[in-house]
């Protein structure tokens, strides 16, 4: 196929091109289609060399520049197959260059939707599994969906296709078939691996786009679950020095049989360019050594690594604010001597304003990775800098979740989690979560159920059933993401609590503090810390300590639960002037019935719900169109609602809001900022219409028995009761 790439050459000495001279500094910006910078890159041209390109390092510029002039650069590169024109003192240079697939048709062709309804006259320019890109008649490139297209379109494509494979190449050492990885059918990996087209492109940022809100197809979901894990020992291995300015990744397993991992440290410090570098390490857990096997006058971050291609994804050339940057696929990592196979820019580096951002990214093959840029999802066939699909509006705060060898995708959103097959984008299964939040999902090892968590409640639902199998709302904020099964029957949250879904609660907490987002494999968590030593640690989790608070809690059962359902509450509503309360024992009501208990007035368990009066406030807004800039003040007594869960002589659980006002207002005619601010204090009942109360509450002697533990020295270390409480607010 054809790839067609614009070069600019930049003149600083703003000098026509007539007026080239012997050493004059030439630079080459290489663009995109889309006119998002690639790369920066140097030539020599001259009269000896013509029809012929040079590229010189940018370490070598400017002492090797050759002569320039106009009748040199105007000359054919045949050998490039280039053609060059001037126009304003540019020199424009389409390069047509060879890469993986079928090859460029010349001839136009009448093109059809499966529908047959729509029909375009077009060459072919390139296509992939799912994709192909056609040049129109009338001068334009567009990208169609293979399942979008006539049968006869797609019998003709196959018909292009020649194998760029041996179906008998490679294969496994019998004695080597147990710890070797294997690719799921259906999944991307189990497509042979892309040829690189290029040293370095620019990653397309439009195409083919997924809508999560359509209705899932009518694929069957297979559970895929997750290989083995590896034995790991308890053991901290330490890195480097580091300090508050190096970003230390999280550890990238690259050679379980070893136990080795990839772990960067980035550092970018604003306003001292010389400090800037970026270095990888190589770590044994089994051998407790790090090896620095790349060290760069710019910031990286690991990404990923593919185990049969022994291939590593790093982000390259990363600013202060961890943009911008190349992906960059390395080889040789495990062995201590990486070298790059390619690199491929983000859509819209070197634009005007914020550079693009990889906020997250998860290698899927030796050639696919997804990646969230600036919240949208795209999966990309890095080595053909051919993008699959993309997703708009995924947070990389809740990023998608895979299944065991990557051939389901689980994406989150607001209200909902959808389940797509990775390969293809097809959607398989959809769920309603229940709450307009986004919650931070995961498989389950087995592959067939999910995970899903946000705020203080979860639920584990089953992708074969479509059945929720354990829902809970907890008496510890659980969070999001990351998400992490130990073993088939808990999960430890985001915010470290250790979650038994047969219990239904919280039984353990883990803090892990500054380290890194951890690995979970098996029953080993897997991180490395900071500051003064960043350090690989691989812990037991549950460690002993935990296991044996659990197995008690177990033995316990429902006698240990204060609250449980089938418990009977009283309710008490302690009211201030202008609030409903009624209304309040309504809600307070509903939500005693849906955690499944009933209402006694003089039940020992009590819920007391307070709406009260917070502290005056003052605010001070700027009007965005007033010349002046003047400051105009306001205040506020907001309105409070409070909730309690109590016994005799102990508040269980409790919940607070207060009156919020928007950091921007909207004016209405003939109304002041005070008037505007005014309209927000006002009580909420609705506040305890919104809650989701614990359906089980431990009883006091039994809560103090769940413990905290958090990571001192690359060892877990238990926290005592009293500080525990205390963090926790009892």
């Amino acid at each position: 196929m054809i790839s067609i790439w614009r070069i600019t050459i930049v003149d600083p000495a703003k000098k026509r091109l007539s007026h080239f001279r012997e050493r004059d500094f030439v630079e080459f910006s290489i663009v995109s289609d889309e006119g998002g910078f690639v790369s920066r890159r140097y030539f020599a041209l001259s009269s000896v060399n013509a029809g012929k390109l040079d590229e010189i390092s940018v370490a070598m510029v400017p002492p090797f520049l050759s002569l320039f002039s106009e009748r040199t650069l105007m000359q054919p590169f045949d050998q490039l197959n280039c053609l060059a024109t001037r126009f304003a003192g540019i020199l424009i240079l389409f390069i047509g260059s060879v890469g993986v697939g079928i090859t460029q048709e010349a001839s136009l062709r009448t093109w059809s939707d499966a529908s047959g309804q729509f029909k375009v006259r077009a060459t072919l320019h390139q296509h992939n599994a799912t994709t192909v890109v056609l040049h129109t008649e009338d001068g334009r490139s567009i990208q169609v969906p293979i399942e979008r297209l006539s049968q006869k379109d797609r019998d003709h494509l196959k018909s292009l296709r020649t194998p760029d494979d041996n179906p008998f190449a490679g294969g496994t050492a019998i004695g080597e078939m147990a710890s070797s990885p294997h690719a799921a059918p259906g999944s991307l990996d189990a497509q042979p691996p892309s040829q690189s087209i290029a040293d370095s492109l620019a990653l397309p940022g439009t195409g083919s786009e997924i809508d999560l809100d359509s209705a899932p197809g009518s694929t069957s979901f297979e559970p895929d679950p997750l290989p083995t894990p590896t034995e790991m020992p308890e053991k901290t291995v330490a890195i480097t020095e580091v300090d508050a300015y190096d970003r230390v990744s999280s550890p990238v397993l690259i050679d379980p049989p070893s136990l080795t991992f990839a772990v960067s440290v980035g550092r970018n410090k604003s306003g001292s360019p010389d400090e800037t570098r970026g270095r990888l390490f190589v770590v044994g857990l089994d051998s407790g050594q790090s090896q620095l096997v790349w060290d760069k006058p710019h910031a990286i971050r690991v990404l990923g690594h593919h185990r049969r291609s022994g291939r590593t994804l790093i982000v390259d050339q990363l600013d202060q604010f961890e943009r911008a940057g190349e992906l960059v696929m390395l080889e040789g990592v495990l062995e201590g001597s990486p070298s790059e196979l390619f690199r491929r820019a983000l859509p819209g580096l070197g634009k005007p304003g914020f550079q693009p951002m990889v906020e997250w990214a998860r290698l899927l093959s030796a050639s696919h990775v997804a990646a969230i840029v600036d919240g949208a999802l795209m999966v990309w066939d890095l080595p053909a800098a051919q993008l699959l699909y993309r997703i708009e509006k995924v947070k990389a705060s809740e990023p998608p979740a895979f299944s065991g060898n990557l051939k389901y995708m689980a994406v989150p959103q607001s209200g909902k989690v959808v389940v797509l097959e990775t390969a293809t984008g097809r959607i398989v299964k959809s769920t309603s979560t229940g709450s307009t939040l986004v919650p931070g999902v995961a498989f389950h090892p087995g592959g067939g159920m999910l995970a899903i968590c946000a705020s203080n409640q979860y639920l584990v639902w089953d992708c074969q059933t479509d059945e929720i199998v354990s829902e809970a709302t907890t008496t510890d904020h659980l969070g999001s993401w990351p998400l992490d099964w130990i073993g088939n029957k808990t999960f430890r949250s985001s915010l470290g609590s250790l979650v038994d879904v047969e219990l239904g609660m919280p039984v353990w907490k883990y803090n892990i503090g500054a380290a890194s987002k951890p690995l979970v494999m098996g029953n080993r968590l897997v991180t490395t810390t900071r500051l003064p030593l960043a350090k690989l640690c691989s812990l037991p989790i549950p460690h002993k300590t935990a296991q044996e608070g659990m197995e008690r809690l177990m033995r316990a059962g429902d006698e240990a639960m204060l609250v449980r359902r089938g418990s009977k509450v009283a309710i008490a509503v302690e009211g201030v002037s202008g609030a409903d309360v009624s209304q309040i024992e309504d809600a307070l009501s509903a939500a005693v019935k849906k955690a499944g208990w009933g209402v006694n007035r003089n039940a020992p368990i009590r819920l007391v719900a307070k709406i009260g009066r917070g502290e005056t406030e003052e605010l001070k807004y700027r009007g965005m169109l007033d010349a002046s800039r003047k400051i105009s003040v306001a205040k506020i007594t907001p309105f409070t609602a409070d909730l309690e869960i109590r016994d005799a002589s102990n508040v269980l659980w409790k919940r607070s809001s207060t009156n919020h006002v928007p950091r921007m207002l909207r004016l209405q005619e003939g109304e002041t900022v005070q008037d505007a601010v005014k309209r927000y204090e006002k009580p909420d009942p609705g506040f305890f219409a919104r809650l989701n109360l614990p359906p089980r509450i431990p009883k006091p002697e039994v809560a103090s028995q769940i413990g905290m533990s958090s990571v001192k020295d690359g060892q877990w270390m238990d926290i005592g009761p009293s500080i525990r409480n205390r963090r926790r607010g009892r």
